[in-house]
């Protein structure tokens, strides 16, 4: 019994690593902590980019050019936000943080990514973005998808990322 238990445990132990390292060569993108409250809370967003073109049925003569600003964005974990913003566009400044709060919706996938709408009220087009949630949840880093309906291409090039305000 004692040889069986010396050579065989080894034994036994090299075989499972040798079937898990070859058997599980992917890595896992899901979790299950990967879902709307995870970024329940207030962020903190600096933004940079360009905005290329004017979408149609907006100001044609809205500024283009570098875009810079910061945000303050606060998601609820069940799929809503709100956010103020001062925003220039060409060194126009087009938004303030003293407006009306934009309101939106987001959604969380099992592998940390997602999207988020901002449906502004101030005469910019709504936006989509791409995200994803790094550091446990404490930065959320975005990329414009486009301005809907149809996602029209060629408007917006801009990231964002985005700290969380306080953690518990």
């Amino acid at each position: 019994m004692t040889t069986l238990t010396q050579k065989g445990l080894p034994l036994l132990a090299a075989a499972l690593f040798a079937a898990a390292a070859t058997g599980n060569a992917q890595i896992s993108n899901t979790s299950r902590f990967c879902n709307n409250w995870l970024i329940a809370g207030v962020y903190g967003f600096t933004i940079e980019g360009a905005k290329l073109s004017n979408p149609p049925n907006t100001n044609p003569n809205a500024p283009l050019g570098p875009q810079v600003g910061i945000a303050i964005t606060e998601f609820d974990g069940k799929g809503g936000l709100q956010q103020v913003d001062s925003v220039t566009v060409g060194g126009v400044q087009v938004a303030n943080l003293n407006e009306t709060p934009t309101l939106g919706t987001y959604s969380v996938n099992a592998d940390c990514t997602g999207t988020f709408t901002l449906n502004f009220t101030d005469g910019r087009p709504t936006v989509t973005t791409y995200f994803v949630i790094v550091d446990d949840g404490k930065e959320i880093d975005t990329m414009v998808k486009g301005v809907p309906p149809n996602t029209i291409p060629g408007v917006i090039a801009t990231r964002s990322i985005g700290k969380r305000r306080f953690s518990f």
